[in-house]
């Protein structure tokens, strides 16, 4: 589990399947929402409903959140990649806009619990460079508020030569790299 007490930590999920990943971010973010602090969770709209189905259970369980604990914002990744692109590609000002505002209210003077995959949204569409310099604005953004962000990218996007050079850069974008114990070593 990441944890939450981190100041402006940015870690990268490398996973097989959705299992791993959902439970990595929900651990994520439910330490976040039982010590009262706010989510955020961009994700795609089957994640979406997993995560908020485990919260939930977490939630029944006696985990309690809600306003007067953390709260979650839950917003579909491709909605809001597209409303940060310019032409397909990430626009920095547009980016601090539409993530970065909403990002440092629930920040606030405290801290907010970040997942997004947006960028591997963009590395399914073979734009591993945008990608990259999205992962660049998150670490801008980071820099300027308390969060602890976690990206997802699932390790079969990542082939060949080209692919090793751009996980070598995603991984290098992070502070905390995770990957699913049962990867398949990918660059053998």
């Amino acid at each position: 589990m990441l944890p939450h007490s981190c100041t402006c930590k940015h870690a990268v999920l490398f996973y097989r399947d959705d299992d791993w990943l959902r439970e990595q971010v929900s651990q994520h973010l439910m330490a976040a929402l039982r010590s009262g602090q706010p989510a955020i969770v961009i994700a795609k709209p089957a994640l979406l409903q997993e995560l908020k189905l485990a919260l939930h259970r977490e939630h029944v369980q006696g985990a309690a959140f809600g306003p007067q604990r953390g709260s979650l914002i839950a917003l579909d990744a491709e909605a809001t990649l597209a409303g940060i692109c310019v032409d397909g590609r990430p626009d920095p000002e547009l980016f601090m806009r539409v993530v970065g505002t909403p990002v440092r209210q629930l920040a606030g003077d405290g801290r907010v619990a970040a997942y997004g995959e947006m960028v591997g949204i963009l590395c399914e569409r073979g734009q591993y460079a945008d990608a990259v310099h999205l992962e660049q604005l998150w670490n801008e953004l980071l820099a300027a508020c308390e969060a602890s962000l976690c990206c997802g990218y699932p390790q079969r996007l990542f082939k060949g030569r080209d692919g090793k050079a751009f996980y070598d850069q995603i991984r290098a974008a992070h502070d905390e790299v995770r990957e699913d114990p049962r990867l398949v070593p990918a660059f053998a």
